[in-house]
């Protein structure tokens, strides 16, 4: 499963997502990422949400190979870019500016492809909010939740 935009989520998506991180707040699922191996594109100017990202995976016994977004950007299509990387890894994390960049992956891929965010969405933190309103409100689905995109590079 991708995880691209949130609205492309369902509640009953949005509860199981939560369901999972309550068994693994638990210990319920240790080490269920031992042997598998991350690619994440982020830039440098990036800390909190790449270090969750990190230090999520090695938690539970995953592995994160790093590049900046940049490579992305090349001539090559992305096409056979993530086709390669399915060869390696059991995961992207993209935090890129260009959502289609992201999408384009997610569309050829195989392999689960996470927005670490754009300039027009970031769902990761949406579900980090709405989980932490969640465990205070139990009914939050009528709350309005606006997406304030950085004013410079992501």
């Amino acid at each position: 499963m991708n995880l691209l935009d949130i609205k492309e989520l369902s509640y009953g998506d949005i509860f199981n997502i939560f369901r999972l991180t309550d068994e693994i707040k638990t210990g319920m699922h240790k080490n269920f990422l031992i042997g598998k191996t991350f690619i994440l594109f982020f830039p440098e100017s990036s800390l909190r949400t790449r270090i969750s990202f990190e230090r999520g995976i090695k938690d539970q016994g995953g592995e994160c190979i790093i590049f900046p977004p940049e490579a992305l950007d090349k001539k090559e299509q992305l096409k056979d870019v993530i086709k390669y990387i399915e060869n390696w890894a059991h995961g992207v994390i993209v935090r890129h500016a260009d959502f289609l960049k992201i999408t384009e992956l997610a569309r050829h891929s195989n392999i689960p492809v996470i927005n670490a965010m754009t300039t027009v969405n970031h769902p990761c933190e949406i579900l980090s909010d709405l989980y932490a309103i969640h465990k205070r409100r139990e009914q939050f689905q009528n709350i309005t939740y606006t997406f304030v995109g950085p004013a410079g590079n992501i």
